[in-house]
C-alpha cells in the first residue's frame, strides 16, 4: 500500500506520519507540501490512499481530489481539515472519510480502515489462485514470480485462512515449525513479508494483501 499526504503545513505532514507510525501503519507514506507535486506523483505512480488538506494555496483539496481521481479512479481520498463546512462538498468527490483537525489517532485509524475495505474497480488486474495440486498465483493469466519460497508459503497460508486474520506469531509457528519465537525469527518473518509485498506489487495486485499492525489476511 502507498499513502500520500498533502498539506501546505510541514508540521501537519510530520504529525500525520508520526500518527500513522504510532498506529502501526507500515505502508509507504509520501508527503507533499505542494499539491501540484502530489498531482504529478499520482500521474506516474500507483497511490492507494490520499490524505488531503482542503484549504491549500494553488489548488484546493476538493479540486485536487477531482484531478487525482481523473488520473487514478481507484485512489481513496480522505480529507483532513480544520473546517467542518466543506463536508458536503467533500463527499461529492466520493471521499472515504472527512477528518477534522486537530484529529485523534482513532480518527485516522478509522479513515484508514474504511479505505482498506474499498475494492478496486473490476477492470483492475484479475487474480486466479490455484490451490489444488500445486499452489500458484496468476494475474490476467500470467504466473506471479515469488523471489522466495517462504513468501509464497506465507501467501498460501493466508489464502488457506479464507480471509481470516493471522498474527505474526501464528505465521511463524507454521512457517518455521519448532523454532523459538525470538527476535531472529521475527526478523526473518519481516523479510519474508517484505518480499511478498514486493512480488504482489510487481504483479500489480498488492491490494490482495491486508497488512494491519500485527494482523494479516
Amino acid at each position: 500500500m502507498r499513502i500520500i499526504a498533502v498539506d501546505d503545513e510541514f508540521i501537519a505532514l510530520e504529525e500525520f506520519e508520526d500518527t500513522c507510525r504510532s498506529l502501526g501503519i507500515e505502508d509507504e507514506i509520501v508527503k507533499f507540501n505542494n499539491p501540484l507535486d502530489a498531482l504529478g506523483y499520482v500521474a506516474k505512480n500507483k497511490v492507494d490512499i490520499a490524505f488531503l488538506d482542503i484549504e491549500m494555496p494553488i489548488i484546493k483539496g476538493i479540486e485536487l481530489a477531482r484531478r487525482m481521481k481523473a488520473l487514478s479512479k481507484n485512489i481513496r481520498v480522505v480529507f483532513t481539515t480544520g473546517y467542518s463546512d466543506h463536508a458536503l462538498e467533500a463527499f461529492s468527490v466520493d471521499a472515504v472519510d472527512y477528518v477534522l483537525k486537530p484529529y485523534s489517532p482513532e480518527a485516522i485509524k478509522k479513515a484508514y480502515d474504511k479505505a482498506l475495505l474499498i475494492r478496486d474497480a473490476v477492470e483492475e488486474n484479475h487474480v486466479f489462485i490455484k490451490t489444488f495440486g500445486f499452489f500458484d498465483v496468476f494475474v490476467d493469466g500470467k504466473s506471479v514470480n515469488f523471489s522466495s519460497a517462504k513468501s509464497k508459503e506465507l501467501l498460501a497460508l493466508l489464502v488457506d485462512r479464507n480471509g481470516g486474520i493471522i498474527s505474526t506469531e501464528q505465521a511463524v509457528s507454521i512457517l518455521w515449525e519448532g523454532r523459538a519465537y525470538d527476535e531472529t525469527v521475527q526478523s526473518l518473518f519481516r523479510k519474508v513479508l517484505k518480499s511478498l509485498r514486493a512480488s504482489l506489487e510487481e504483479a500489480g495486485v498488492s491490494d490482495i494483501l491486508i497488512d494491519n499492525r500485527n494482523q494479516r489476511s
